[in-house]
């Protein structure tokens, strides 16, 4: 399968933080060459494990995030190591790392160290960018989703709840995606200039200005938006809308509005269910009273709660979509295989993993479109799996020098 990014060779530094940028690349089409301590990146060690067996083979988080890269393991710390990257660089068109600002200057690999490659497109991902007050400051993945504001719009309705970031590494996200952007424009103005570029990304900064409506309520209308359980923030409190199913599933009940025809049909629903109580009165046959009943939260949202309480998950959604109503289902993760909707967009990948005798399902990914062709090409890498392939085929180092190496435990 052809990719947007086939015949880039990118070098990522292993982190949990900058990891999804290099999957997207690679599953893109980048030849992606990971380069990881001798005893295994961040992301190998974080779980959940295959049968709870802790190994950095057989972490699941690792798996997801590193599909079809190659692993090369060198102790960077040394400086043998810091030679052996610098060499790849040379030939790389883009360096992916996250590592505290300054930390690669000490070894000889920061910007201005490696720019003898010109064309090199050198990407730094850190929390709070390579300068600024803030720029030794370390944070995880919650705190960036507090501070850089999404924690205001995220959670239950309720007040008085303690705000919830969004969980699978929103924020590191965030900023791996503004890196890509990144990457993407520096990779067209190659074409024309020869020139690389180097790119410092904060995810401080991809996430303040990542918070969808917020901002610009609060710059244009002075609005403060409150979040709202299953549904977008807004500028005045309403009832939960994430409401339980007959067989204990939810449904994210959403509407912006009611037309004649959905609501006749919701009525007819009702009816059969039971529950249609007072809404057969005929002023709800009027959109502007039942909007108006429906904003407040009263016999509308009432009608709606006993209607989905009473039916099953998969029934509520599938005949509300014929309705034209969009109302959304909740699923585990596991459960959307069998959603045939999935299936007919041909969204899944049988990833093949030799470790444990059978293949994985994956996402296709973020999105779909054959002409950038980004699905994954392979399962994440072995740790050191392609250590002396790289060093003496990339290099050109000798068999009994990258033994030697890894006799010193400069290499794996």
């Amino acid at each position: 399968m052809n990719g947007v990014y086939d015949g880039l060779t990118v070098v990522e530094l292993a982190d949990r933080r900058n990891q999804w940028a290099g999957k997207l690349l690679s599953d893109g089409g980048a030849r992606v060459i990971q380069i990881e301590p001798t005893a295994g990146g961040p992301g190998r060690w974080c779980g959940p494990f295959v049968d709870d067996t802790v190994d950095p083979d057989r972490c699941l988080d690792y798996w997801w995030y590193n599909t079809g890269k190659q692993s090369v393991a060198l102790d960077v710390g040394r400086p043998p190591a810091q030679d052996l990257l610098r060499r790849l660089l040379a030939g790389a068109d883009v360096f992916l790392e996250s590592t505290p600002p300054g930390t690669l200057r000490a070894y000889g690999l920061d910007h201005g160290s490696v720019s003898s490659n010109r064309a090199l497109i050198y990407t730094s991902l850190t929390d709070f960018g390579q300068d600024g007050p803030w720029r030794d400051y370390r944070m995880n993945d919650a705190a960036h989703l507090a501070l850089g504001g999404h924690m205001a719009s995220t959670g239950y309705s309720d007040p008085t709840f303690t705000p919830i970031g969004g969980q699978g590494h929103q924020a590191w996200h965030m900023g791996c995606v503004f890196a890509l952007h990144g990457i993407t424009l520096a990779l067209f103005d190659r074409m024309t200039t020869g020139n690389g570029q180097y790119i410092d990304v904060s995810i401080h900064d991809a996430c303040s200005i990542g918070t969808e409506s917020a901002v610009p309520e609060w710059l244009y209308n002075g609005a403060t938006l409150y979040r709202q359980t299953g549904m977008h923030a807004s500028a005045r409190r309403r009832p939960d809308l994430e409401l339980p199913t007959a067989d204990g599933m939810y449904v994210i009940a959403v509407n912006q509005t009611f037309g004649d025809r959905g609501w006749a049909k919701l009525i007819e629903w009702m009816e059969e269910k039971g529950v249609a109580g007072e809404l057969t009165d005929p002023k709800y046959r009027d959109e502007a009273v039942r909007m108006a009943d429906y904003r407040q939260g009263t016999a509308v949202l009432d009608g709606i709660r006993r209607l989905i309480a009473a039916c099953k998950g998969e029934e509520v959604f599938t005949r509300a979509q014929s309705y034209g109503i969009s109302w959304g289902l909740v699923r585990a993760p596991e459960e959307n295989y069998d959603v045939a909707h999935y299936q007919q967009r041909d969204f899944w990948r049988d990833v093949e993993h030799p470790e444990i005798g059978r293949a994985i399902r994956y996402p296709r990914g973020p999105f779909m479109c054959d002409a950038l062709g980004i699905a994954p090409r392979g399962r994440a890498p072995h740790l050191g799996e392609h250590t002396r392939l790289v060093l003496e085929g990339d290099l050109g180092l000798p068999a009994a020098q990258v033994d030697a190496l890894a006799a010193a435990g400069v290499v794996r």
